[in-house]
């Protein structure tokens, strides 16, 4: 019987260092399984923004293209904005965050909550935040170490 490909959303951690090594971002010999890759908007908007030169612009515009055609770039929607307002104001309860600690944990929140909702995992670098949001809402989550990738 066929493996059903398993959904996942990379993380901007996961993103910046192939950006940072000329773009081999096609390099994805870490994931475990068939994967269907999805591209947050939240990923997306950090990536771009973050942007530093012409080139990475370029790519950048190129891989949103790719995951728009493909149909899977995903936005969080006004039930994930709702959860992850609840998701926050309790973090910042249990944690004693101010609101620069929570503005910062936001996209992660959102991330995480929209890839719930398409029954995705997130692959990040970032585990100590996802395992925080982890604590309050169960999702799907793995963490990418470097020595996870295979030559």
């Amino acid at each position: 019987m066929a493996v059903s490909p398993a959904k996942a959303i990379l993380d901007t951690s996961v993103y910046l260092p192939f950006l940072r090594r000329d773009g081999a971002i096609h390099d994805l010999g870490f994931l475990l399984r068939p994967t269907l890759l999805y591209m947050s908007s939240v990923v997306f908007a950090e990536l771009y923004a973050g942007a530093k030169d012409r080139p990475t612009v370029r790519l950048l515009e190129r891989l949103y293209r790719t995951f728009d055609r493909l149909d899977r770039m995903i936005a969080p929607d006004k039930q994930v904005w709702f959860e992850a307002a609840q998701v926050l104001r309790q973090l910042g309860l249990r944690r004693g965050f101010e609101a620069t600690g929570l503005a910062r944990l936001t996209h992660d929140v959102l991330i995480a909550l929209a890839a719930r909702k398409l029954g995705a995992v997130v692959l990040t670098r970032n585990r100590r935040d996802f395992e925080r949001i982890r604590e309050l809402r169960h999702f799907d989550l793995q963490v990418y170490e470097e020595s996870e990738r295979r030559t």
